[in-house]
């Protein structure tokens, strides 16, 4: 643990989407999870998702996708350029433990942890961002300024494809070394600088705009309505032949439609769908020959060695209880569950893909097994591979 002695309520209370926090580390010394060389790696794979970033002397910056090429970075010199790649947390699982510090905030509001290597001089330009972020700094030093509120309105320089603040005033100013952690609310201007080669290490929170809610919640409703849910009105009075638009009938429309918006089920369901949806749902894939429950069951108690399940690291995982309903949510899928099973499927959704799952407590219901069944059909656990 890095945040020792850290007091979780005051950070709430006064911190939280309010005002950035720089924390200094105390305890042993802070050990990096990953090496630049394996990051450098990983953003030579296909499947990984990385940046590069090169500053000139001038100040202007070019922004390039990977996948790279080992060659590249041999080529970049020693200054001016940052390497961000992103969900490194699904490859490497000490990253992806880094994440047990925060656990004073949902799990589920954890987006991703991105990994930024960067040598003397390098970053991405003052900025801002959407969301929540804990800055956490590896190896080497960096050293951050902070700037005023901004909002979509705050003018970014055009002449390059990154988000960068056309004018940044700077505010504070913070230097951290191994372990400090620099937290961010929403919007809050921003500019790190690698003084020597560094490591940091961003622990991003997912901050969906009101706008998407708004489309995902009704496109979803909507491709449950039928054609025959139409507007209607009920005239009680004979009206003229004009265009005039009176008020009863918006009304009308209007009671229509929050009749089938207001329904607090319905957005619970899509809501847990949503935040469960992968950030990269192609690698949670499907079995080709999927698995029966009764099959399921005979292999898990018929097993010479205990049967084991891991988390596919792509997935999500969520669960919610009300009113004696108990919903797990994996995926982009729901399912329901009986009230009893709330102490395994909450050993489910708090284990890391790191852990193994034992099998055999959840076949012992032929209803959790059902779902099980479903979760290593649709690839979001992993059977051990000897089985």
């Amino acid at each position: 643990m890095i945040l020792q002695q850290f007091n979780r309520e005051e950070f709430i209370q006064t911190y939280w989407q309010k005002k950035p926090l720089l924390i200094k580390h105390q305890g042993s010394d802070f050990s990096d999870p990953i090496s630049a060389e394996e990051l450098a790696g990983l953003a030579c794979e296909n499947e990984v998702e990385s940046r590069l970033v090169t500053a000139s002397e001038t100040g202007s910056l070019r922004l390039k996708h990977g996948p790279f090429t080992e060659s590249l970075f041999s080529s970049l010199g020693d200054r001016n350029w940052t390497l961000l790649v992103q969900a490194v947390d699904q490859y490497i699982a000490a990253v992806d433990a880094l994440k047990s510090n925060f656990d004073f905030i949902p799990r589920w509001r954890i987006d991703d942890i991105m990994v930024s290597f960067a040598c003397e001089g390098g970053g991405v330009g003052p900025h801002y961002d959407q969301y929540d972020v804990f800055l956490i700094q590896g190896s080497g030093s960096r050293k951050w300024k902070l700037g005023p509120l901004c909002n979509n309105q705050t003018p970014l320089r055009s002449d390059t494809e990154l988000r960068v603040l056309e004018k940044f005033q700077v505010e504070s100013e913070f230097i951290l070394e191994p372990g400090d952690i620099l937290y961010l609310p929403p919007r809050i201007a921003h500019h790190g600088i690698s003084l020597g080669n560094s490591l940091c290490y961003s622990v991003g929170f997912r901050a969906p705009s009101v706008a998407e809610l708004i489309q995902g919640y009704t496109d979803g409703l909507a491709d449950t309505l039928s054609e025959d849910q139409r507007y209607t009105d009920s005239l009680t009075a004979i009206q003229p032949q004009t265009d005039e638009l009176i008020e009863t009938a918006v009304d009308a429309g209007f009671s229509r439609l929050m009749e089938i918006i207001n329904n607090k089920t319905a957005f619970t369901d899509w809501f847990g769908r949503y935040i469960s949806t992968p950030r990269y749902p192609e690698r949670v894939v499907e079995l080709d020959s999927l698995v029966g429950v009764a099959h399921l069951i005979r292999l898990v108690n018929n097993a010479e060695q205990a049967i084991e399940l891991t988390k596919n690291s792509s997935s999500r995982f969520a669960y919610f209880t009300a009113n004696n309903d108990l919903k797990l949510f994996v995926d982009g899928q729901c399912f329901i569950i009986k009230v009893s099973q709330l102490s395994l499927i909450q050993r489910l959704c708090e284990s890391t893909w790191a852990e193994n799952i034992p099998a055999i407590e959840y076949v012992e219901d032929r209803g959790t097994a059902s779902i099980l069944a479903s979760l290593i059909n649709q690839g979001s656990l992993l059977i051990n591979p000897s089985e």
